[in-house]
């Protein structure tokens, strides 16, 4: 039986051992390669041309969305499965529209992550059922993978990700703390974003910024 060929990319190397020896262990799948980082991710699927990448959202290098991209572009055929705890609608989105072929969450049973893999490698698109509801109901992306928001509305987002309080913001842009406020609901409710975290993690993989390495992302008011 030929086994299909998988990478694993995530940055805590425990994971990827669990993920490895449970992987090993069917009979049909077998994994080729690790990897910690997003450039690395990309390498691996260079070397070894994996039928299926499982990648973590989070990865130190590069966003999501350019590891997806540049993994489409040294291997055609490599299917993107996405092993996440972000269960946001605007991350499932951006994932999917970047080239992914499932989204799963770090919480979902072994069964289901294994049946995953091999929906994907047999060409299908999985997502898992819970954010099934979530993907109906969110709001819609632009084709960049991001959701749509005005040009204010972008500057908010990427000032928030940069750090800045309110009231710099404010002062940046001639405008009052309220209308900041306002600004701020209308990208949580477009994007689904919730938290902090969220918003930093969201201008990472938007490309909004990029801190140096080894270098904590900046927080936002809460």
């Amino acid at each position: 039986m030929n086994r299909t060929r998988v990478v694993v990319a995530d940055d805590h190397a425990v994971l990827r051992e669990g993920l490895r020896i449970l992987i090993n262990s069917q009979p049909d799948m077998l994994v080729v390669a690790e990897a910690g980082t997003g450039p690395d991710a990309v390498e691996r699927i260079r070397e070894t041309s994996a039928r299926v990448l499982c990648l973590d959202l989070s990865m130190p290098g590069w966003g999501a969305t350019t590891t997806i991209e540049r993994v489409h572009a040294v291997s055609p055929r490599t299917r993107v499965l996405v092993l996440t705890m972000h269960d946001d609608p605007a991350y499932v989105r951006t994932a999917i529209t970047a080239g992914a072929s499932g989204y799963i969450l770090k919480t979902t049973p072994t069964a289901t992550l294994l049946s995953a893999i091999r929906g994907v490698a047999a060409g299908n698109r999985v997502i898992d059922a819970p954010l099934s509801a979530i993907l109906d109901e969110a709001p819609p992306v632009a084709p960049g993978g991001q959701a749509v928001l005005s040009r204010r509305e972008r500057e908010v987002l990427e000032l928030l990700t940069r750090g800045h309080t309110h009231q710099e913001i404010a002062d940046r842009l001639f405008v009052s703390v309220k209308t900041v406020e306002t600004y701020r609901a209308r990208v949580r409710e477009k994007t689904g974003l919730k938290t902090r975290a969220d918003f930093v993690r969201y201008g990472l993989d938007a490309g909004m910024l990029m801190p140096p390495d080894g270098a904590a992302p900046p927080e936002v008011e809460g």
